[in-house]
């Protein structure tokens, strides 16, 4: 008869704090550096295997991770485990609070502490390294459950749509006891705004902290963001861009709210799912098109005339909106004007499907507008399908063809048009599709 299969999971985290006076990340509107540690970040590690196929799901608690770190800490495990590039994802949770990791649109000239990025770089891959040396087998379960009262549409006046899940994935010992337990959910962690100086993970602290509470010490959380490109806590991006600070955006919010996730969680436990151990990946790059932009001179002209005109005493609002629009426009602009690719320009954007039994995890490569992401779930063969965001590059805002048709933060501070929200719902579901395909396939023919 032949063996009979089984998971093998392996968990580790490792530290991954930047010093105090570190740079800070998020805000274009803050002034100062790191001052104090409210609470650690970590990089979280789960590899799992089903005996045949190993792949990696890791939480990283910053910003945001560039392709070119992502593929270097990839590389790096590939070579020590054999576990495949293209199988492990590393989702950026997305704190705001947390160090400088790349620069992009939100940070423009902010310097990079080069000695901090080789130790969170080294870090990652260790501690991957460490999850997948603690391989055992171990039980799988996964749930869609559901979650009100925590993210808001910040683009819309009735704050629809949002994802209206959290993902949970369960891991315990043969034994019954917990080991792991994941939470997935799509919001911007961005309840603290740049009035903060102080290193946070934001409302995922108190998620962890209240699932670590009730289940016990010996079981380790983790948090995964969605499709949070148009999602948050209540603020409008429009005003907190330029620093306008409502004044609930604080750690008794971040508490409330955090702790409003975890309980949705521990309420879905009795409809966890037991995983039949099928793991597969299937992974592209999806092409997505560019937007074009008005001549490099001439966004610099207006990029200027806009800063200056922040120089006025009591510079009005709109003044201030539109420097900081100019100027992400002008940064796109010249990425575009040194962009490499033949006509018509693209950028190709890194997208995968993680499959885990029945539960299909889609890796999304930046800020992607939750309809997209509800689109590819509507039509997804799968009974559970989950979002990880932020994953293993970052492209920044990914808006749907809706919120296109208007203007705001997030639509200007995206390199692509409406259409590239299509295009990689197209590309998703032909890797849910390919692989249902290839691992039923497999299936029946180890069983």
């Amino acid at each position: 008869m032949p063996k009979q299969r089984q998971w093998l999971i392996g968990f580790a985290k490792g530290r991954i704090t930047p010093p105090l006076g570190s740079q800070m990340a998020g805000f274009d509107a803050r002034v100062g550096t790191s001052n104090a540690v409210h609470d650690d970040l970590y990089v979280r590690a789960l590899v799992l295997s089903d005996g045949a196929v190993k792949a990696a799901l890791v939480s990283v608690e910053v910003i945001a991770i560039s392709a070119e770190m992502s593929l270097a800490i990839r590389r790096q495990v590939e070579h020590a485990t054999g576990i495949p590039l293209n199988h492990i994802f590393l989702c950026a949770t997305h704190t705001h609070c947390g160090p400088v990791t790349l620069h992009h649109f939100f940070n423009q000239g902010q310097p990079l502490d080069e000695v901090y990025l080789a130790r969170l770089a080294s870090t990652v891959a260790d501690t991957i390294c460490q999850a997948a040396d603690a391989l055992k087998p171990r039980v799988l379960k996964t749930a869609m459950v559901p979650c009100e009262g925590v993210a808001v549409n910040r683009r819309t006046a009735d704050g629809l749509p949002v994802d209206p899940f959290a993902g949970v994935l369960l891991v315990e010992e043969m034994t019954g006891e917990r080991v792991a337990i994941g939470a997935f959910y799509a919001c911007h962690t961005t309840v603290l705004g740049p009035n903060t100086l102080s290193i946070t993970q934001d409302f995922p602290f108190y998620t962890l902290e209240a699932l670590r509470r009730e289940l016990g010490p010996e079981v380790e959380p983790f948090y995964i963001n969605g499709a949070e490109g148009d999602l948050s806590i209540g603020h409008k991006s429009d005003l907190s861009a330029v620093g306008v600070i409502d004044s609930f955006r604080t750690f008794e919010t971040a508490q409330i709210l955090g702790e409003k996730l975890a309980r949705a969680v521990l309420a879905g436990l009795p409809s966890l799912v037991e995983e039949e151990p099928l793991l597969g990946v299937k992974s592209a790059y999806a092409p997505l098109p560019l937007k074009s932009y008005e001549p490099l001179p001439s966004m610099v002209e207006r990029k200027t005339a806009a800063v200056a005109a922040l120089a006025e005493p009591e510079a009005p609002l709109a003044a201030k909106q539109a420097a900081l629009f100019a100027r992400i426009e002008e940064y796109y602009a010249r990425l575009y004007e040194e962009s490499e690719t033949v006509e018509p320009k693209h950028l190709p954007a890194e997208t995968g499907v993680l499959r885990l039994g029945g539960t299909a995890f889609v890796s999304l490569p930046g800020e992607i507008f939750v309809r997209v992401a509800l689109a590819i779930r509507e039509r997804s063969p799968f009974p559970r399908t989950l979002f990880l965001g932020l994953a293993n590059d970052y492209i920044g805002y990914l808006p749907d063809e809706f919120a296109s048709t208007t203007s705001g933060y997030e639509v200007v501070a995206s390199r692509v048009p409406a259409a590239a929200g299509s295009l990689l719902q197209q590309y998703a579901l032909e890797l849910l599709e390919q692989v249902q395909e290839v691992v039923c396939a497999e299936g029946e023919a180890k069983a």
